[in-house]
């Protein structure tokens, strides 16, 4: 302190406040800060006990395994969730359907090494799984347990031995008689502990191990002991659904809801109308439906006819719409349907998405048995998917595999049940063709010359390249532009109004556009959503399709021949195979450009289509939709605004012929390449002056006949010009 000065206080609590600020710098609040963590309590576990509770898998109740009834902790037993499977007949009706869609799938045993060859084990095992309990066939062995799975979630099998300790059968036990038992840890015991207990008459009758009852809930959870089976996930609504139903029962068989009310006398007493309300029902007894006529009321109050609400109403399929929706069934048959294309994809949505859940279920429990009581861990369950084969397109795929000598001639004639070929049919089918004649030098005879043969290395890929380099811009390639705009613009000009009409009869424009703006009215989001998943684009196909296919189809041949002749092949083989796959893929293409899938009967709904010019619509005239919502347009105004809108334009029609041209060009080069035989490998060319995108993938490669790293595959985007190089054979062997 200088001389002469006063003496300064210093602030109480401010060294305490500049420590704790330090700290506080350095490792945040501390805890025991005002209103901060704390410390932790110490854990009351003794020392001794931590190996038993360390890896606990869930709280589980205290003398838990001393409980004899099975879900005795949970609010739902196995009985109720029965007896709702049991008595809601829709609820029933859904179980059924996937019990009957698993039940007709085919299946078989083969070995997990796809290069290994079917051994005696694999039929063991199949025959072993026509009669798994040796009482039942397998289609009625699966019902059984699809039934435990889909209701109570227990799926139950026991493996009863033999006396020499095999596998005898693989009898199904009734889920709702097992108990678990919990090891220290929350558990199933290993073996030799007891695992399960069955409870007969109330009591515990016998324990299994894990090796000797197999135990197969579908939904296991880490906070309980028992499954969630897609019945008690709609306890609820089954519930409301059952009292609906009783509710509507009581209209038939009680006669409860009067038809008619009548007026008595102004002086009559109430107790007067009740004996002559009684005398009126005794003239009618015996005969519900007649005591429903008329009910007789005081004076004063005037006739009135009681108007009977709907039997069946928007809230019923609602109820049967969650129902179907928790077992992953289409709804179609209980609802109202909206339209075709709605319904066809919902119908192939249920047997895709739908089943393969419950078909992975059964595979991984089939697996279990294989390698536990088989002891085949190499051999595996798995579903045959059964499709009809076209013919021509079974002939078309063994042209290729022959051609590129995946199989012989003769391995496709054993897959057609024929026998080999005889030298002389091989000599008929497959004669020498005769030495080209070329023209000799003034002066000399005229001598045959081999067929050119295939250029090799740098003269190859730089043909190519060339060719790559020119591609689009080769005449072939804009006429063909130009046709795919042309087709595109028609059918977007075309359908624009058709598309509003249906918007508009969707969304009733003319009628619901009082309330513009309003929470959870026309306007809200999954109203939006709805009306443009209503829109069908039916008519898309029939005038799009056919057009699209010769289009495509011709840019796509005409890419490969100039690919062949880069690469010097001529053979007349060779170009009709191209030709195959070309048009093969056009259709295919084509198909998806509005939603659907090729098959061999014909077109169907294709939810995974890639590139659609139908979803992209949906989109596209999303902002259009909401504003005629918003704004309350009539049909006529939203017509207008779709017909001027990007949707149905023709730069959006430009933009759809550039993108699938350049799409057709790689596959037709694709083709080409895969018909001579030469190529092994496609090499990624990234078109000049293109995005950073393209850019990244310049020079990489993938094998012919699959995309490149990452998925990617040409186009990368909209006007994409990229294309791809042929890698030879004889370079990848020399790498």
């Amino acid at each position: 302190m200088p001389s002469g000065g006063t003496k300064t206080t210093i602030e109480p609590g401010l060294i305490a406040r500049i420590a704790q600020g330090v700290r506080y710098a350095f490792g945040g609040p501390a805890p025991e800060a005002w209103f901060g963590p704390q410390q932790p309590m110490a854990p009351l576990v003794p020392e001794d006990q931590k190996p038993s509770v360390t890896g606990r898998q869930f709280d589980f109740p205290f003398a838990y395994n001393q409980r004899i009834k099975p879900r005795q902790e949970e609010p739902v037993s196995f009985e109720q969730m029965r007896a709702l499977a049991d008595g809601y007949d829709l609820l029933r009706l859904v179980i059924e359907t996937r019990k009957d869609q698993m039940s007709k799938l085919r299946w078989c045993i083969k070995p997990r090494d796809r290069k290994a060859k079917d051994d005696s084990g694999c039929k063991a095992v199949a025959d072993f799984l026509r009669f798994p309990d040796r009482e039942h066939s397998w289609d009625d062995w699966l019902r059984m347990l699809l039934e435990d799975m889909l209701v109570i979630d227990a799926a139950t099998l026991y493996a009863r031995p033999t006396l020499g300790g095999d596998l005898y059968a693989l009898e199904p036990i009734d889920g709702s008689t097992i108990k678990r038992v919990l090891d220290e840890h929350g558990r199933t015991p290993m073996a030799p502990d007891p695992a399960y207990q069955q409870i007969l008459k109330g009591v515990p009758a016998i324990d299994y191990t894990r090796d000797e009852l197999i135990y197969r809930p579908r939904n296991v959870r880490t906070h309980k002991v028992y499954g969630y089976s897609p019945v008690e996930q709609v306890i609820m609504t089954v519930n409301i659904a059952l009292r609906r139903q009783a509710y509507q029962l009581s209209y038939y068989t009680e006669g409860n809801v009067p038809e008619a009310l009548a007026s008595v006398p102004k002086e009559w007493q109430p107790d007067q109308i009740r004996q002559f309300q009684e005398y009126w029902d005794t003239l009618l007894s015996g005969d519900m439906g007649q005591r429903r006529k008329l009910k007789f009321i005081p004076d004063g109050v005037n006739y009135k006819e009681t108007k009977e609400s709907p039997l069946k109403d928007t809230y019923d399929e609602w109820l049967a719409r969650i129902v179907c929706f928790a077992f992953s069934v289409s709804p179609q048959p209980f609802v109202k349907e909206t339209n075709r294309a709605t319904a066809s994809t919902a119908k192939e949505a249920e047997l895709t998405e739908g089943l393969a859940p419950i078909m992975q279920w059964a595979k991984n429990m089939v697996d279990f048995v294989i390698a536990g009581q088989f002891k085949r861990p190499d051999l595996e369950f798995d579903w045959e998917e059964e499709e009809s084969v076209d013919p021509l397109v079974q002939a078309q795929v063994m042209q290729i595999q022959v051609a590129a000598k995946i199989i012989t001639p003769d391995e496709a004639r054993a897959d057609l049940g024929r026998d080999p070929m005889t030298p002389e049919e091989r000599e008929a089918a497959f004669p020498a063709p005769p030495a080209p004649v070329v023209s000799a030098a003034p002066g000399e005879p005229d001598a045959p010359s081999a067929k050119p043969p295939a250029a090799k290395g740098k003269e190859a890929l730089s043909k190519a390249s060339k060719k790559a380099l020119a591609g689009l811009d080769r005449p072939a390639a804009v006429d063909a532009t130009e046709a795919l705009k042309a087709v595109t613009s028609r059918l977007l000009k075309n359908q624009a109004p058709k598309i509003a009409a249906q918007v508009a009869d969707l969304a009733g424009l003319e009628k619901a556009l009082t309330m513009p703006g309003q929470s959870g009215g026309v306007r809200s989001p999954k109203k939006i959503d709805a009306i443009l998943a209503g829109i069908d684009f039916g008519e898309w196909i029939d005038e799009f399709y056919d057009d699209a296919v010769d289009v495509l189809a011709g840019l796509a041949v005409d890419s490969g021949i100039e690919a062949m002749s880069a690469l010097e092949v001529f053979g007349a083989d060779e170009q009709a195979l191209l030709r195959t796959d070309a048009i093969k893929w056009a259709e295919g293409r084509a198909a998806e450009m509005v939603g659907m899938r090729k098959t061999a009967d014909g077109l169907i709904q294709n939810p995974n289509a890639k590139w659609q010019i139908t979803e992209g619509t949906r989109g596209l005239i999303r902002a259009d939709v909401t504003t005629a919502l918003d704004e309350g347009w009539s049909s006529q105004e939203l017509a207008s605004a779709l017909a001027d809108s990007y949707a149905f334009s023709d730069e959006r029609s430009e933009t759809i012929a550039r993108t699938e041209i350049a799409r057709a060009d790689v596959e037709g080069n694709t083709a080409g390449w895969r018909a001579t035989g030469l190529v092994a490998e496609k090499e990624w060319l990234t078109a000049p002056e293109c995005c950073d995108i393209c850019d990244e993938m310049n020079g990489k490669t993938a094998p012919l006949d699959e995309d490149f790293e990452g998925g990617a595959s040409m186009p990368l985007h909209p006007n994409c010009r990229c294309t791809a190089l042929p890698v030879l054979k004889d370079q990848t062997e020399d790498q």
